[in-house]
């Protein structure tokens, strides 16, 4: 019952994320038509600002209510009334951050820039707290709607005025439009409102306080990257690397967000059973990497031909970008899972101590590898860390649930030797038959279709040699013969 609610749930929230992001990746891509490297590095800096003051006050209440066992009307009401008290602090913060953010940056414009954002977490702090009664009850197909409204909403506002203005106001406007959708769409699809109390507010605090604080420690390692490249490399270089990283982080929200989500869910409705847990675990970790992997290598293998497709070529730094990004990402992706599992169990705290020793790591070897070898040298810093990240990971999953470090690695491992293989043989191809390619559309669209051809062969006819040779263990490759036999037995 559980294996069938976790799939069903995923499959909605990743159908939902997948037209969702589609729609968001339109309206980057027409954005990024319109505007200047420049502009998006701009915003990266203003939603920096953002990620800072939002993570000083960060109280995730809709993970508590989640991970409840029981949730009261108290407790809505009270989740409401936080989330409404933290929209205003957070919006303050960011008002009053403006101007010293400017000063360090070097760009006046970031004042007004910032001031308008801060309307962004005071339309979303007024979300409606019932939604979560959805998730409580693992019914994503309201929530997979909300992204796409939200979705909608943006590309909209984002492309009418990116059109008429040619101005990085556009992006802002988008942002703050998807808030107001997102919150009106939470009352219209759970017509039940919650009322001002801080009545539950003890039993939030403890299970939150921890939580926050990683998310603390999470923005302080993305905004150290963000300000280290705009203030010594230029807006210019840091509009690449925050539009070449927007293709990774469509990436998290397709694959990894939907999974994260229902796990949540489900490991907090067994957290009771350890064996169970534990199994589930596994199982997620063994079939997340084996669907995230691909991906995402093949998007890096792949960067040059997307960027010169969907960008053109006042762009080709953020296919670098991509080319780190997008694998770097994998790794974050499958550590993350833990995150999942420790709040789930209710061990935050256990994530937050890991995250601010990887936050306070990451300082040191960006502004180490800009002075050394510039946007490079940002990129190889973002590699360690995520690796650093990974090994916390199975650290603190092998602490909270007794599952072994070696269970957890031979959990991916024949998802991470297969990756590394398709690699090869892509890049040895591509070496071999595309080095003197042209650069026109056709050209680029024919190169990165064979290459993606190539490339999934490889990964799958690699995954199953392993198999084999481990002596056919239950895992993916079981479930996907499985699922074709019964097709054929259909036919």
């Amino acid at each position: 019952m559980l294996k069938s609610q976790i799939l069903k749930g995923t499959s909605w929230l990743l159908a939902g994320r997948l037209v969702s992001n589609l729609l968001g990746l339109a309206s980057t891509l027409i954005a990024a038509r319109l505007l200047m490297p420049e502009d998006f590095g701009l915003m990266a800096i203003a939603m920096s600002v953002f990620g800072i003051a939002s993570a000083a006050v960060e109280l995730p209440v809709g993970a508590a209510l989640v991970q409840m066992k029981t949730a009261t009307k108290a407790d809505f009401d009270t989740a409401w009334t936080i989330n409404v008290l933290r929209g205003v602090i957070v919006s303050v913060l960011m008002v009053l951050a403006a101007w010293p953010a400017a000063m360090i940056v070097g760009d006046d414009r970031l004042i007004l820039l910032v001031a308008a954002l801060a309307a962004y977490p005071l339309i979303t702090g007024l979300r409606n707290s019932w939604f979560e009664q959805y998730i409580r009850d693992m019914d994503f197909r309201r929530e997979a709607l909300l992204d796409v409204v939200m979705k909608v909403a943006s590309l909209a506002v984002t492309v009418w005025i990116a059109m008429e203005t040619r101005s990085y106001w556009a992006l802002p406007a988008g942002v703050v439009g998807a808030a107001l959708a997102g919150t009106a769409a939470s009352y219209v699809l759970r017509p039940q409102l919650p009322a001002f109390s801080l009545a539950s507010f003890r039993k939030f605090f403890g299970f939150s306080i921890w939580i926050g604080l990683g998310s603390i420690a999470d923005s302080f390692r993305d905004a150290t990257t963000t300000f280290f490249l705009g203030r010594l490399l230029g807006n210019a270089k840091l509009g690449a690397f925050a539009l070449g990283s927007q293709f990774g982080e469509r990436l998290e929200l397709v694959l990894y967000t939907p999974m994260e989500r229902t796990l949540f869910a489900a490991f907090s409705s067994i957290q009771e059973d350890a064996a169970r847990v534990r199994a589930a675990y596994l199982r997620s970790i063994h079939i997340g990497f084996a669907i995230i992997l691909p991906v995402c290598a093949g998007i890096g293998l792949l960067a040059p031909e997307i960027i010169a497709v969907a960008l053109g070529p006042n762009w080709s730094l953020a296919a670098l970008v991509l080319a780190f990004m997008a694998p770097i990402t994998a790794v974050y992706l499958i550590a993350g899972l833990s995150n999942a599992l420790a709040n789930a169990l209710g061990h935050p705290r256990a994530l937050f101590k890991f995250k601010l020793i990887s936050a306070l790591m990451n300082v040191p070897a960006v502004a180490l590898g800009i002075l050394s070898f510039g946007l490079v040298g940002a990129l190889w810093a973002c590699a360690f860390t995520a690796a650093v990240w990974y090994l916390f990971s199975i650290h603190v999953a092998a602490r909270i649930t007794g599952l072994t470090r070696r269970a957890q690695v031979s959990a991916i491992a024949r998802s991470a030797v297969s990756g590394f293989v398709m690699a090869l043989v892509v890049m040895g191809v591509r070496a071999a038959f595309f080095s003197g390619s042209d650069d026109g559309l056709i050209e680029n669209l024919l190169r990165a279709a064979s290459l993606a051809a190539i490339g999934a062969l490889t990964y799958a006819a690699a995954h199953f040699a392993l198999w084999q040779v481990s002596g056919r263990p239950d895992g993916i490759e079981r479930a996907l013969l499985a699922f074709a036999g019964r097709r054929l037995r259909r036919l």
